[in-house]
């Protein structure tokens, strides 16, 4: 027996909320599909700073970003802000460059093995038999009670540090914020330290658990010319190092230390700290330009307090040519990495430019300089601390991997402030799940933009795909992650395909952009965890 078919039933015109959404979603992720194939494509060449495609790159952004109706930054004519840049590229090793260790009876010559790699921001690094001395993970955190330099005089030595914090094994959090990296395990951190110190240099042991990378992911990009802001606080070091593991072991064992007993029980090294039984020789000869970069900023201005602002920011940069005449392009097309986060806040601009100005300003930064250090987004944070600027809140946009449709959206955000919740609610409204840093011992909130705002205080997360797929579950979407993080991240295969599904994009979209309205368009205001442990004991 034929079984009937329903009857047709009359839609009003437009559809119901989801049939709209699904219209709206098809419309948009079309145009976010033309800006991240755009960006990703051979034109720009892989966005590097320094090189014509990354200044093309920033000229289209800014293109855009007028377009929609976003205005100069406070107090600017222009939607650029110029990054001083600087960069060092290592002289070739027959010029006479060495690094030689000589301790215990024995002499290495760390550049012919590999075992140390080392960037300067000066021209010329000579340093004849100076000492090392090992200052265990050189950190001076009055807050946590700990100073590894304390009483001791390192000025014009070679200081050996190592990664990480003293944290990582205490799972209850007896010190610093346990398993949690805080920003004095990043490598940044020591050297500035260092600098600070009076310190000549700094090698710091790399092993892939401390470090949360592989030596080779490390020396690929130490390799690269090195990238700086001129006059910054580690100007003051004659050279900048990290040596293999291996050589770290042996070095430390010379002097009657084991690496794996100090880790399994670390102390502050002040005033007991390890006169290394090595000398280094060192010379070096570096290539130093002085170039400029740009950073695209733009604002749609609030209605009722304009200097109170949220900030949105996503950087446009990635590895631009490589020097590799076997990869196909000659490129790093940066389509994940970050031409998506780039096309996510157009996506916003052109929302905020359809809508009414909100209570507060919306601050938009395309920032350059990520890969190399995050030196646009510094630049950034220096402009909001001269121009006094009250930023309640900074959203960094990068990490979007299409996977696919998911039922969470993902924040790093270092346990620095209550800003997720602000999202929690935002994603309850859309039905949609919060997931927070599932790695937090590998400080991932360090590594990206968000970073250098988190510095000034500022209450910032880096908002990143999530991992819950609604086809395969978390299972699955977490071995898509794998997969991009060890096949295509900062590799020439990241490439823009076609059939990703920016549709799904699209819905996370709709859970910043409801967070920044609860941000811009109300008093809310994040709150700091040290400002909430200092007024809860009140």
């Amino acid at each position: 027996m034929r079984r009937s078919l329903p009857k047709k039933t009359k839609h009003k015109p437009g559809g119901g909320p989801a049939f709209r959404g699904y219209l709206r979603h098809k419309a948009h992720a079309a145009s976010l599909a033309d800006s991240c194939r755009t960006l990703s494509g051979a034109l720009y060449a892989g966005r590097g700073v320094g090189e014509p495609g990354g200044w093309r790159a920033s000229l289209w952004i800014a293109r855009k970003a007028h377009a929609l109706g976003l205005m100069a930054w406070h107090g600017r004519r222009s939607l650029f802000q110029s990054v001083p840049l600087g960069s060092a590229t290592p002289r070739p090793r027959s010029d006479g460059c060495q690094a030689i260790v000589q301790g215990d009876g024995s002499q290495y010559d760390l550049l012919r093995d590999d075992e140390l790699l080392v960037r300067s921001q000066q021209a010329s690094v000579v340093l004849d038999n100076v000492p090392l001395v090992f200052v265990g993970y050189g950190i001076v955190a009055a807050a946590y009670q700990w100073d590894d330099y304390a009483g001791l005089d390192v000025v014009g030595k070679v200081v050996v540090v190592l990664p990480n914090d003293p944290g990582r094994n205490s799972p209850r959090g007896e010190r610093f914020q346990g398993e949690r990296m805080t920003y004095y395990g990043r490598w940044e951190y020591k050297y500035e330290e260092a600098a600070r110190q009076g310190a000549a240099g700094v090698i710091i042991i790399h092993t892939d658990e401390l470090f949360g990378s592989a030596f080779h992911l490390v020396r690929d990009e130490m390799r690269r010319p090195f990238r700086f802001l001129p006059g910054a606080v580690r100007s003051g070091l004659a050279f900048e190092g990290i040596c293999s593991e291996r050589f770290g072991r042996q070095l430390l064992s010379a002097t009657g230390l084991d690496l794996d007993t100090f880790l399994a029980d670390p102390w502050p090294m002040a005033k007991r700290a390890r006169w290394l039984d090595a000398r280094l020789h060192l010379s070096l000869g570096f290539d130093i330009r002085i170039g400029h970069c740009w950073n695209v900023l733009g604002m749609k201005k609030g209605r009722l307090f304009p200097r109170q602002c949220v900030l949105l920011c996503a950087h446009w940069d990635h590895l631009g040519r490589t020097p590799d005449r076997t990869q196909p392009r000659g490129y790093y097309p940066g389509a994940v990495d970050n031409a998506v986060g780039v096309s996510v806040l157009l996506e916003l601009s052109r929302r905020l430019a359809n809508a009414a100005p909100l209570r507060r300003t919306v601050l938009i930064a395309w920032t350059t300089a990520e890969e190399v250090g995050m030196l646009g987004s510094a630049q950034v944070a220096r402009l909001i601390g001269e121009t006094g600027l009250d930023v309640v809140a900074a959203l960094n946009v990068d990490g979007f991997v299409p996977i696919g449709k998911t039922r969470d959206l993902s924040l790093v955000d270092g346990d620095q402030s209550d800003l997720p919740s602000a999202f929690v609610r935002a994603g309850k409204h859309l039905n949609r799940r919060i997931s927070l840093d599932d790695a937090p011992c590998a400080g991932y909130f360090y590594r990206s933009d968000q970073a250098s705002f988190a510095k000034i205080n500022i209450p910032a997360v880096q908002v990143t795909t999530g991992s819950d797929l609604k086809r395969g579950g978390m299972e699955e979407g977490l071995k898509r992650h794998d997969f991009y993080d060890s096949n295509i991240y900062h590799s020439t295969s990241d490439t823009f395909d076609r059939y990703w599904d920016f549709a799904s994009i699209c819905a996370d979209i709709d859970v910043i952009h409801e967070t920044l309205l609860l941000l811009a368009d109300s008093s809310l205001r994040p709150v700091l965890r040290s400002l909430r442990r200092s007024t809860d004991g009140d």
